[in-house]
């Protein structure tokens, strides 16, 4: 066990942290405070302008005003002075100590001993020591406290006696040593109690960083053996892969399916095991961008399409008016949630339907709420076990985990999810006659539609592409939610991938058996996508090399260009879907790489905008007979000026985040419509931001509003 701090010792970081806010707001306090008692004073020499006792109370305060100003420079400095906290303590006290001098000195010693306002001033200075968090200077506050006015009674005393004047008075009564030393027990109470406070209060602070800390570690653990164990599991399946191209008996190949099944299961386990203490460990990020919303919809119940029909229920949707078609919020944080809701809808219903329902809510602030309700017809969940669901390693009944199977994470990353998309969850059941699950997200409404349209009910009921086209396929992709997604969509198609989570066990998979493709995830820990491509290409035969489709939700040329460089073959944005995947999967028999986009044009006159994007629109539109182009010029015409003066205003303010935030929607919207300048310089300005480096941002927002003065009229005139 650590050893607690000594009283005495210096305080933790975290506690200075904390005593200099409280220093701060001392200083702040003493202005104030001295200030506001200056006002009383002023009041009694109106009244009587030769008393001395309001002259001597507005000079301490003005003092104090003066002082105390002096005192705040200091503290707003980045590294204030050591001794300011226990100069400022010992001033406190010695103010009120000066103002006592000052009224024994003009003939009133009694308002200084019996006195009891001038008297409790002293507990108020002691009680700002206490806003330091070190115990030190309370000590410090106190022990001055009382010498000084132990030192301000004894020389009163002898004063009287030298002078003959017994200490009397109508107002303050007789001197009495016994009130004089409850006085000072008083104050040495009072500093014990400031001791005590900041003692107790570093105590907690240590303990509450010890309990993050261990959760911390927690977390990281299971991240750490999740990984670990995820590595040989990868390559186990992907020798069960193997094994089942070989010729083996009916027997032997239901004994590999089984067994590759069961990897695969408990794959899905680590996965959710490596989710929960990512959002445990607060490392779990949320990433927004625009995207259809029926897209997702459809997605999550095409993934879950087969399972449903396999036990003959019903799977279908609504989405009610008002809902937008689009909105800016993580397209892929949202289709787990969904697809574990319908998951687990779809395995406690026996018989009946499922049912998902989408409702608008209210909008404040730019922001919309969405409502989302997934319904079955199942077995239902009794009252008394409702709380129960959303505890890690829970189910509603345990009996159901050995019936169902499952780990009971499904339900708590949902609702952790939930809660970083800025909505909550919640579940209404009645036993035997099935639960609705509901939760909301909030997202602002997009300016424009992603250029990925939901392709017809009959392509994603097509027949099983993997008996026509048979493919060894590794998925590389560190993302669990994208995994599972991308296995899924596999699955539906007829192809079982073998998976892998970093550039090094790309490289371990394929030094052990060979790949027709590698979807390849652009951005992953240890080795991204590009530096695995290069390896791959550069340490494989040509009888081995793969096809490399790049996974990427940067569709920039800039992002292409580096593909094509490292040698990838195609590209599927993020987040996938079926008809993106399947398209990718059916070039699988062209090994010749894509022809790179045009080089740019020289740099003195690069076209702001890419009428190529505003023909596909346009077509777009002209089959769903709607003005899709005019209006999103409209809205890009009347948004952008205010999101510029929202960068401004972020610059300004020195916000970082705001300033991501707003360079992140410019950069989306602007590649939506083909404003492709905009939209690069949007995106440079957003890494700009992310990295802190405001002062190349300030020379990219310059560029930028150039960009879009020379875009703007161009649109104005694309939309007539």
């Amino acid at each position: 066990m650590p050893r607690r701090p000594r009283l005495w010792a210096r305080p933790d970081p975290a506690s200075a942290r904390v005593g200099r806010e409280g220093e701060l707001f001392a200083a702040r306090a003493r202005i104030w405070v001295a200030a506001v008692a200056a006002l009383s004073p002023i009041g009694s020499l109106l009244a009587q302008p030769s008393d001395p006792e309001p002259w001597i109370g507005l000079a301490a305060a003005l003092a104090t005003v003066l002082l105390g100003v002096a005192v705040l420079a200091f503290a707003r400095r980045s590294g204030p002075p050591q001794w300011l906290g226990f100069f400022t303590c010992v001033l406190d006290v010695s103010i009120m100590s000066a103002a006592n001098l000052a009224f024994i000195v003009s003939g009133q010693p009694l308002a200084v001993t019996n006195g009891r306002v001038f008297f409790c001033v002293y507990f108020l200075a002691l009680t700002f020591s206490c806003l330091r968090q070190d115990a030190r200077m309370c000590i410090a506050a106190g022990a001055a406290a009382m010498l000084q006015y132990g030192a301000l009674v004894v020389w009163v005393v002898a004063r009287s006696e030298a002078q003959g004047v017994p200490l009397y008075s109508h107002t303050y009564g007789t001197f009495r040593w016994d009130n004089q030393i409850v006085r000072l027990v008083l104050l040495a109470i009072a500093t014990a109690i400031n001791v005590a406070i900041v003692h107790q209060s570093r105590d907690l602070r240590i303990q509450r960083d010890r309990a993050e800390e261990a959760s911390q570690s927690k977390s990281e653990f299971l991240a750490n053996m999740s990984h670990e164990i995820r590595t040989p599991l990868n390559a186990v399946l992907g020798m069960m892969s193997l094994l089942l191209e070989t010729p083996l008996s009916p027997a032997q190949r239901e004994y590999v399916a089984t067994a590759r099944s069961s990897g695969a299961a408990l794959l899905g386990v680590i996965n959710d095991i490596l989710d929960i203490s990512k959002i445990e460990a607060g490392k779990l990020e949320i990433e927004a961008a625009p995207f259809v919303l029926r897209e997702c919809l459809e997605e999550a119940m095409g993934i879950l399409a087969p399972k449903a029909q396999s036990k003959g229920l019903a799977l279908h949707y609504r989405v009610a008016d008002g809902v937008p078609a689009a909105i800016e919020s993580d397209a892929a944080r949202l289709r787990q949630i969904l697809v574990n809701l319908l998951d687990n809808a779809v395995k406690f219903t026996p018989e009946g339907e499922v049912h998902l329902e989408v409702e608008p809510g209210p909008e404040r602030e730019g922001l919309i709420e969405i409502r989302f309700a997934v319904r079955d017809t199942g077995i239902g969940i009794p009252a008394e076990r409702i709380g129960r669901l959303f505890k890690p390693f829970s189910q509603a009944d345990s009996s159901m985990s050995r019936l169902y199977g499952g780990t009971g994470l499904g339900l708590v990353i949902s609702q952790r999810l939930t809660e970083r998309l800025g909505g909550r969850m919640w579940v209404e059941s009645q036993t035997g006659r099935g639960s609705s699950f509901r939760f909301t997200l909030r997202g602002r409404p997009a300016l424009s539609l992603p250029s990925r349209f939901t392709p017809e009910p009959d392509d994603l009921a097509g027949t099983r592409m993997a008996e026509r086209h048979p493919l060894r396929i590794l998925l590389a992709e560190d993302n669990s939610i994208n995994q599972r997604v991308g296995l899924l969509l596999l699955e539906r198609m007829g192809y079982v991938a073998d998976v892998a989570g970093n550039g090094i066990e790309v490289l371990a998979a394929m030094r052990r058996q060979p790949y027709d493709l590698v979807l390849m995830d652009v951005q992953m820990p240890i080795m991204d996508g590009l530096e695995t491509t290069r390896r791959i290409r550069a340490e494989f035969s040509p009888e081995r090399q793969p096809r490399v489709v790049a996974l990427t939700a940067n569709v920039m040329r800039e992002q292409r260009e580096a593909c094509i460089a490292a040698g990838m073959d195609d590209f599927v944005q993020k987040p996938i879907v079926f008809a993106d995947l399947r398209a990718a999967l059916a070039q699988c028999d062209q090994k010749e790489p894509a022809a790179p986009e045009p080089p740019a044009p020289p740099p003195d006159g690069p076209p702001p905008i890419d009428s190529t994007r505003l023909d596909s629109l346009r077509q777009l539109g002209d089959r769903a007979g709607k003005q899709i182009v005019q209006t999103l010029i409209d809205t890009y015409l009347a948004e952008t000026p205010r999101r510029l003066a929202q960068i401004r205003e972020a610059l300004g303010r020195s916000d970082a985040a705001d300033l991501t935030f707003v360079a992140h929607s410019l950069k989306g919207i602007s590649a939506q419509l083909g404003v492709v300048r905009v939209a690069a310089i949007s995106s440079e300005l957003e890494q700009a931001a992310r990295d802190a480096e405001l002062g190349s941002a300030a020379g990219l927002l310059a560029e930028l509003e150039r960009e879009i003065a020379r875009a703007l009229p161009l649109l104005t005139q694309e939309r007539s």
